[in-house]
This record gives structure tokens, C-alpha cells and sequence, in this order.
């Protein structure tokens, strides 16, 4: 990695003697057919000569030219792996027949690398535009990835319990949380001598490395769930970079010893392919302990039945629904056969949060998911005084105390006794009430005078953020790491399609990005308090710093004073604004452009940076912040930097806003409000850099541009200023769930019982798809949307990346 000490430094400009280095490439088309016979070996192997032959180490290091050359290999092989997944024909028993009748030439799968060198005509894209078959399959193609991926992360789960019981080390403990110093916690993280001693047979699949890879990239998630599970060397070492770049070849096949393959099926009992495991997953009834087979999915069918018509409907009067009541699917329902309880996700949901409290409650005294680390500052933080309890640590105080009997409301959730359908909303209620006394608060804490006294704001948000691991999410982990994987696909298809690894300047790339990524943690110093959004540069060497806990760890505590998360849940008009604050203060500092892109959204943004006070001094000449825009076009840099192949913004992390249950429209009017300013404000400043490159003689950036998007091969229009097509992985799950109590909702294929599939259940939609007045669904994620027809849901669900089991409806009223 280059001296970052250098690269932070504010004084390091574009006009330095060493000049700026090379622009990001791609590689172009191909050449014209009748010289595609003339391409030799050497210039095939010249193609792979960037990273065949990587120096790297499989122990914890900082980023290097070497480690992000080798991080894109594992993107380009999960890209891979995913487009065999999607592609593949009858898998789950989805079959493209499902579909309806397509143009063979039109369903056929891409071969490597010719999505980048083919865009489609726009003729031939808005042809495909019209086709509600093509549609359909470009559905089924991404349902086959999400009910893989919902595996995947069941496999990980189960490696991640095998790596527990391999290395026995101590897990953590409320008690030590109150004890400096202690290597369990407050030195999990900076105790350089525990080291795992990587071998080749310990690499996991490809699907469970994919896993792993996500989850690192939410680095106080990942590094709370390894010192609950005590893995401290598996942690502190990270990504075996050498090993894990010796298994993928320059084709990107993942390839490992047959002895690697034995040893994970022994430690796990998984098979070595995720398609070979059982279709369904054992899970213990919460209410009566009956062991149930809980099936991935209920939308498979036999190859026979897949071209056939419903009993009355005709192909294209009615979408095709995937919804599904499976694990992996979007409303998972089980009638467990022992007690005839409707196990749904919410359900298990509730499961974890009463199992995790029983472990706090019991000698293994675990303290409870989101009580960890200090929210402040992301550390294993003891107390200042021997008298004073952690804030953060409050909520296994409130838990244990059974004041107003929480405890007991609680743990009675799953017996199911008085509540049939019990939530996290429930548990919510339970802490709330608690919270509302005035007396108990303080009493927990041992504060003797109570007048005046206040929770610290730590411990509230202790409080949210130990609510936050249940929402929507039943997994053994921090967050739903199904919902994860998808959103970090949008990057892993952005770093394939800008193909920076098979250009010849590849790593005159990587020692620009990581210059920038220097540059983009001295911002986050500078500048507390403020949400730094990176482009896509930055974002590779960000992530590939992540991917070497410990290395991150001790870096952004060092520079920046705190554990810099990586948030992958940013509200999309937050991130545009600080995008573009993030833009203005690079520039200010560095004298260089941030997103070297001509895209009308870059473009834009850096017109918006030149403000009314810096327009009076044009005067005298160019303001700074026109200059630095003025010589990125002047110097043929712009040039070098068209849309498609430009480090644009980061945009994956972009959701749907949450609108709370207590007066969601009151909160929806609020963000549409706020989007209404930025969008106007962005109107404002296109046509200011229109009408600015008028006057220099240039072209004006293009805004109404069809640039089209090849997924599943459907296309359908880039979405500025994210520049990244839609996700259709919501548009699956078009079917509201019953309200708590109610047996209407509208209809759906069935439920679960015992491993049978029963009959249709009737409800209260009309034909037409109408939603309940002033329902609402809500995304993966905890992302809330309004939609008032299941039209409307599906235009405007389709925006967000979420995970498997991604879509419930809920009463907003």
C-alpha cells in the first residue's frame, strides 16, 4: 500500500512533477470480425498479465496494488458463479419455460466478458422493452440467485458454528465487558499475536466465501459477531489473500484440492455445491420444540407443469407470482405439525431475540447482540470508573432486572400461550413501557438520586441498536446477510463492468485508487461528523482494506479516532447530499476532481460546487472551484473519462427511506419533500453546467441519453444519478402477509404444512391487484414504501436491493 501518511496530506495536488497517472480503463470491443482471427496467445496472456502473478501473504495486510488486483479476481468469480446460477435452467425447479415462449437468440446467456464489449442497440433494447416474456424470465433468473444466496448464507452459518467448535476459544461474557484490558474483549481487536495459520484444505466454497466477504464489509458487525463467538484469530487475520487467489485461475474458476473439498464436508456435513444440498432446512418448532423441515422454497415445479397455463387465466392476464412460503422465499409460512403454530420469518425473529436472551439470562452470560461495542466510537469500551456501568452495555441491565416484569413478557412470547402471532413489535412494547417509568431507569443504573435524572444517549442508542439485529432478520449474525450479498452485488457488477483488471495500466489504476482512498480517510478525519460517500475507485480499495479486520481496525482508529463503519443501508437522497458535499471538499482540499466522470450527474455536481459567493470573484479570474472543473476538460482528462467506463459514484448502498409506523405519512411527505429540493437543486445546477459548457465551446453533458442495461437479459434504463439498473429481486413478491389476526390479504399459492403444500387462501384483493387503503410494504432491509396498487408496488419496490426474503406488506394506518 502506498504511504497513506503522504497520500493524507492536504497539500498533495494534481500539479505534481511526477504528473497524474493514468486514466481508469477498460477494456474496448473487440476487433472487427475479419481481424478477430489475427489475436495470438501473447496478446490473450497480455490481457491476464496484471494479476497472473500476484505478490501476496495470508496474513493481515494493508491494502496493496497486489491485494486489490486479487480482491477483483474474487469479484470477477462471484460474478461468475452468479451468472451460472441465474442461467441455470430447471435449478430449484424454475424453469425459463415458466416464461413463456422467447426468442432463443434473446434468452441465451452472454459469454464472459461480452456484456462489456456489446452494448445493445437501442432498437434492440427497447424491442426487448415490449417483451413481458423476456420480462418474466429476467425474474426467474433472479429468483434462482436469491433462493442461492439464502442457502449460502445458511451454509456460512453452518461453517461459522464448525470454526466455534474447531478453535474452542472463549467466547465473550457481559462480565468481561467491565474488565480492562481483558483479550476477550476490550483486546480482541489489537492483539497482533493471534493469528490464524491459513492451509489450503480450510478454504470454504465460493458461495460461503462470498458470504464471508459481505459480512467483513460491515466491519462492526462482523467483528461484534466474532467476539460473541470468541474467534479472534479468525477475525484478526482476515481474507487469505494467497490462498484464495492460488484457487481462481485467470478464467475465474474457483478451484480447490480434492482433500479441501472432503475436509469442509466433514466439518460441516454440506455438501461441496450449494445446489447439492437438501431442499430444505431442519429448524427447531420455538413453541414446542418438534424438529420440522422447513422447504427453501414452494415455487418449484416438475418440468412437466412448467409451460402450462393456470386453471382459467391466460398467460400475460397475471404476473407470474414467486412470492413462495419457503425459508428463501419472500413470505416464508410453516405450520409446525406438532402444535399447529404458523411459523413465520417474524417468528423466528422473536425466537432469536428470547434464545439470545436466555443465553444472557444463563452461565454462558452472553451480553446481547448490539450491546457490544461503543456506538460512538465502533471499540470494545470498558468503564471510566469502577462504579459506573458501560452505557452501551445498559440494555442486559434492563433485560435481567425483570422490572415491570420485562422478563417474564418476553420470555413468554414463544410459548404462544396468549399470543398465536408474536413480533418484534411486541418486544418493543415490552422495552418501551419499561423505559416510560421514571424510577426504574435510574435504579438499574445505580444511580441513588433520581431527580432529573436522564438515560445517556449512548445507552438509547444501545437500546435501538440491539432492536436493529431482530428487525427483519432471524439469522445466528448482526444483520441479514441475505439482504447484504444483494446489495453488495451491485458493486461486484460494477467492478466487472468497468473491467479495470484486464487493462493494460491495471495497476497504475490500483496506485491511483488507493492514493484516493488516503485521501477520502484524511476527509472523515478532517471533517467529523459528516457522511463521506466514496466513488467507485475508492470504494474497491475501502473494501479491500476491510478485508483486513485488524489492519482496518488499528488504521481508522489511528487516523480518525473511531471504527469507521461501512454503512450499506444509506437513505438514497442523504447519499446524493453527501455525495456531493464529499465531491466539494475533496476538491477544496486536493485541487483535483473527485468522480472523474462526464456523466450529467458528475458534471453537475461539480457546476453546484461553484457557489454565488465564489461567481463575484470572477472578477479577478476563475473561482477555485471552476478552475479545478475548467482543467479537467482542458487537460483531455474528461476526454479519458466517458460514463460507462468512469469511477462514478458508489451507489449500493442506496435505499428506499423507512417511514416509521407512528405517523408514516407524516414522514413519507417529509422525504418527499426533501427529494423534491434535491431534485430541483440538481435541475438548477444541470442547466448552470449546460449553459457553462456552452461557453467554453463543449457539448453540454447529455441527461436524457437511453443508456441501457443488460440484467438477465432484460434491459432497462441505468437510474441516474446512481448509474446502476434497477434490482427486480422485490418485484417477486407482490403479495401482501396477513395482518396479525386476520385471515384476508390477497391471494396467495399456499401454506406450509408439515412439508405439504394446501390449497389457495382466499382474501379480500379484487382482481384488478388493489392494495388495502394505507397499506404499505416493507423491503428486507427495514426500507418502508406506500403503494396504493400492486401496480404502484411493483414500479416503485423495484428500486431497492434487497435480499431473498426481501418483501412483507404491513398496516401503515
Amino acid at each position: 500500500m502506498p504511504d497513506l501518511e503522504s497520500t493524507n496530506s492536504p497539500n498533495r495536488h494534481s500539479d505534481s512533477t511526477d504528473g497524474p497517472p493514468p486514466p481508469y480503463t477498460a477494456i474496448g470491443a473487440p476487433p472487427d470480425a475479419h481481424h478477430a482471427h489475427e489475436a495470438t496467445e501473447a496478446e490473450a496472456v497480455s490481457l491476464t498479465a496484471a494479476f497472473s502473478n500476484l505478490a501476496l501473504s495470508d496474513l493481515p495486510v494493508d491494502p496493496s496494488v497486489d491485494t486489490c488486483l486479487a480482491h477483483l479476481k474474487l469479484l470477477f468469480a462471484i460474478q461468475w458463479i452468479k451468472e451460472d446460477v441465474g442461467f441455470a435452467d430447471g435449478l430449484w425447479g424454475l424453469w425459463d419455460a415458466q416464461a413463456g415462449p422467447v426468442d432463443p437468440v434473446l434468452k441465451r446467456r452472454p459469454e464472459k466478458g461480452e456484456k462489456e464489449k456489446n452494448e445493445p442497440r437501442v432498437a434492440r433494447a427497447e424491442e426487448r422493452l415490449r417483451n413481458e416474456n423476456l420480462k418474466t424470465l429476467s425474474l426467474i433468473r433472479e429468483k434462482r440467485w436469491a433462493l442461492f444466496v439464502a442457502k449460502a448464507v445458511h451454509r456460512y452459518e453452518t461453517w461459522w458454528k464448525a470454526l466455534m467448535d474447531t478453535f474452542l476459544q472463549r467466547p465473550l461474557t457481559e462480565a468481561d465487558m467491565e474488565i480492562p484490558g481483558l483479550a476477550s474483549y476490550a483486546g480482541f481487536p489489537t492483539d497482533r499475536q493471534a493469528v490464524l495459520q491459513w492451509k489450503e484444505n480450510m478454504l470454504p466454497p465460493l458461495d460461503v466465501l462470498m458470504v464471508w466477504h459481505t459480512h467483513m464489509l460491515n466491519p462492526r458487525a462482523f467483528l461484534e459477531d466474532a467476539m460473541l463467538a470468541g474467534l479472534r484469530d479468525f477475525w484478526n487475520t482476515g481474507m487469505p489473500w494467497s490462498l484464495v487467489d492460488n484457487a481462481i485461475d485467470t478464467d475465474f474458476n474457483y478451484t480447490v484440492s480434492d482433500e479441501c473439498r472432503a475436509n469442509w464436508t466433514r466439518k460441516t456435513g454440506l455438501a461441496w455445491n450449494n445446489e447439492d444440498d437438501p431442499l430444505t432446512k431442519k429448524l427447531e418448532c420455538p413453541g414446542c420444540n418438534t424438529w420440522m423441515h422447513f422447504p427453501w422454497t414452494t415455487c418449484g415445479l416438475p418440468e412437466h407443469l412448467a409451460g402450462r397455463e393456470p386453471l382459467g387465466i391466460k398467460r400475460g392476464d397475471k404476473p407470474l407470482d414467486l412470492t413462495g412460503h419457503g425459508l428463501g422465499d419472500g413470505d416464508p409460512t410453516y405450520i409446525c405439525p406438532g402444535c399447529g403454530v404458523v411459523i413465520r420469518k417474524e417468528t423466528l425473529s422473536v425466537a432469536k431475540f428470547v434464545d439470545d436472551f436466555r443465553l444472557l439470562l444463563g452461565p454462558k452470560n452472553r451480553p446481547m447482540p448490539g450491546t457490544v461495542l461503543c456506538p460512538r466510537t465502533g471499540k470494545p469500551t470498558t468503564p471510566s470508573t469502577p462504579t459506573l456501568p458501560s452505557a452501551h452495555s445498559f440494555p442486559n441491565r434492563l433485560l435481567k432486572s425483570d422490572w415491570n416484569s420485562v422478563r417474564s413478557k418476553i420470555l413468554c412470547l414463544t410459548t404462544f400461550r396468549e399470543n398465536q402471532d408474536p413480533t418484534m413489535d411486541d418486544v418493543r412494547k415490552a422495552i418501551e413501557a419499561f423505559l416510560a417509568s421514571p424510577s426504574s431507569v435510574p435504579l438499574i443504573n445505580g444511580v441513588i438520586s433520581r431527580k432529573g435524572y436522564q438515560l445517556p444517549v449512548e445507552s438509547r442508542i444501545a437500546v435501538r441498536k440491539m432492536m436493529s439485529r431482530y428487525w427483519e432478520n432471524s439469522s445466528f449474525f448482526a444483520l441479514d446477510l441475505c439482504g447484504a450479498v444483494m446489495r453488495q452485488g451491485v458493486f461486484v457488477e460494477k467492478m466487472c463492468r468497468l473491467d479495470w483488471l484486464h487493462s493494460p495500466t491495471a495497476r497504475d489504476t490500483m496506485a491511483r485508487l488507493l492514493t484516493k482512498y488516503g485521501r477520502f480517510i484524511y476527509i472523515m478525519q478532517a471533517s467529523k461528523g459528516q457522511l463521506a460517500v466514496p466513488t467507485l475507485d475508492v470504494d474497491l480499495a475501502w473494501h479491500t482494506h476491510q478485508l483486513s479486520p485488524s489492519k482496518y481496525y488499528q488504521y481508522t482508529v489511528t487516523k480518525v479516532a473511531r471504527f469507521v463503519d461501512h454503512d450499506d443501508k444509506v437513505e438514497e437522497t442523504k447519499l446524493s447530499e453527501q455525495f456531493e458535499w464529499t465531491s466539494k471538499m475533496y476538491q477544496e482540499i486536493f485541487g483535483e476532481v473527485y468522480s472523474e466522470c462526464t456523466c450529467w450527474y458528475c458534471e453537475t455536481i461539480r457546476s453546484e460546487h461553484i457557489t454565488g459567493i465564489e461567481k463575484v470573484t470572477k472578477v479577478f479570474g476563475l473561482s477555485k472551484q471552476g478552475k479545478i472543473a475548467e482543467t479537467f476538460h482542458t487537460s483531455g482528462a474528461a476526454s479519458l473519462h466517458p460514463p460507462s467506463t468512469s469511477a462514478h459514484i458508489s451507489s449500493h448502498p442506496a435505499v428506499k427511506p423507512t417511514y416509521r409506523e407512528k405517523s408514516p405519512y407524516a414522514h413519507r411527505l417529509v422525504h418527499q419533500v426533501e427529494a423534491t429540493r434535491l431534485n430541483q437543486r440538481l435541475n438548477r445546477a444541470y442547466a448552470k453546467a449546460c449553459a457553462r459548457a456552452e461557453k467554453k465551446g463543449r457539448p453540454p453533458p447529455k441527461r436524457d441519453d437511453d443508456v441501457y442495461y443488460d440484467h438477465w437479459g432484460y434491459p432497462f434504463l441505468y437510474s441516474a444519478p446512481f448509474m446502476f439498473a434497477l434490482w427486480w429481486t422485490p418485484g417477486m413478491y407482490l403479495r401482501p402477509r396477513r395482518r396479525r389476526g386476520d385471515t384476508g390479504g390477497l391471494v396467495r399459492r399456499g401454506l406450509v404444512v408439515g412439508g405439504l403444500l394446501l390449497g389457495l387462501v382466499g382474501g379480500r384483493g379484487d382482481a384488478e391487484g388493489k392494495a388495502p387503503e394505507g397499506m404499505g410494504f416493507r423491503v428486507g432491509v427495514g426500507v418502508e414504501v406506500v403503494a396504493e396498487t400492486a401496480v404502484e408496488e411493483e414500479a416503485v419496490v423495484a428500486e431497492a436491493a434487497v435480499g431473498a426474503a426481501a418483501v412483507f406488506w404491513t398496516g401503515l394506518g
